[in-house]
């Protein structure tokens, strides 16, 4: 499979259920502000064969600070939901999308001189702008339909070590989670979801019904106390519900090496199950709260991106 980030237009597990819940509570909320400063002295993984694009967080260009800004929406965006599993009105996204478009358009980032400057800028307008397509036909598979936006979208998903995508301070995995939130609501009714979540009459079906009540109340510890009893065996639950299990306990994970030795794992079974446009389409479908974790574990590694104005030129 080739795929280029170039391509883009504008448009170890822990065991939290042995650890208290008020000690794992302080470790969830103070997460964020220890891993941050903690990361700058660990070296982004390299993977054989794969060249990590130059400038992800797009602060070198000559539109860097418009960049910036448009990078600041987007990150204000998802912190300023209540609920870390919470579908965000289509009307904010909307706003934070044109608002992004027009930063960069009144710097000249759109003009043909640009050329392809900030490609993952570019990315993150035209998937988060699928958060806001009302169309279910439309909505199905947007990316089978726009190798444009799949290309770099499956590169960035299984070939870019997932820390130096947090590094450059786009939250891609933020954005992914709402577009499948979208899907899920804007798809109701009109799909099998039980199939597309995979979900048996056993424990698969039980445990999607514990995290899917947990999420809703934002209650990670629940969440990673049910992974732990059902991750005792992996194989009851479907490829989507053993990945959910296994990125709410890395969720929980503070230590700075083991958090990214579990990014990595989590990357790999990714790898083992998205292989094209038409597999991350079905993915993104899911009702699991898989993309919500995702972010979760991947964001505690980014920085802030810069003000605009402090860009380097």
């Amino acid at each position: 499979r080739s795929r280029s980030f170039e391509r883009s237009e504008e448009t170890t597990i822990s065991s939290a259920a042995t650890v208290p819940r008020t000690m794992v509570a302080q470790r969830v909320f103070g997460l964020i502000a220890g891993l941050v400063p903690c990361v700058w002295s660990q070296q982004v993984p390299q993977v054989e064969g794969v060249t990590i694009p130059e400038d992800l967080a797009c602060a070198k260009g000559k539109h860097a600070a418009a960049w910036a800004s448009a990078k600041q929406r987007f990150r204000n965006l998802l912190e300023e939901t209540p609920g870390m599993f919470d579908a965000i009105p289509s009307s904010s996204i909307k706003s934070a999308v044109d608002g992004a478009i027009a930063d960069v358009k009144a710097a000249g980032g759109f003009d043909k001189s640009a050329g392809e400057e900030c490609g993952y800028g570019r990315l993150a307008i035209q998937l988060l702008s699928v958060a806001v397509i009302e169309d279910p036909a439309a909505l199905a598979q947007p990316l089978q339909e726009t190798v444009q936006m799949s290309n770099p979208t499956l590169t960035l998903l299984l070939d870019i070590p997932w820390v130096a995508t947090a590094l450059s301070g786009w939250p891609f995995f933020g954005i992914l989670a709402q577009i499948g939130l979208h899907k899920a609501q804007k798809l109701e009714g009109l799909l099998d979801y039980d199939a597309v979540d995979q979900l048996g009459e056993g424990a698969s079906r039980a445990f999607f019904k514990e995290m899917h009540n947990a999420s809703q109340k934002s209650d990670l510890l629940a969440m990673a106390e049910a992974s732990y009893i059902y991750l005792q065996d992996p194989n009851q639950l479907g490829v989507l519900g053993s990945l959910t299990a296994l990125a709410t306990q890395a969720a929980l994970q503070a230590d700075v090496q083991k958090r990214m030795s579990a990014a990595q794992s989590l990357q790999q079974a990714l790898r083992s199950a998205i292989g094209d446009a038409a597999e991350l389409d079905l993915a993104l479908t899911t009702r699991w709260p898989l993309w919500n974790l995702l972010h979760i574990v991947v964001d505690a590694f980014s920085t802030a991106p810069p003000a605009p104005g402090t860009a380097t030129k």
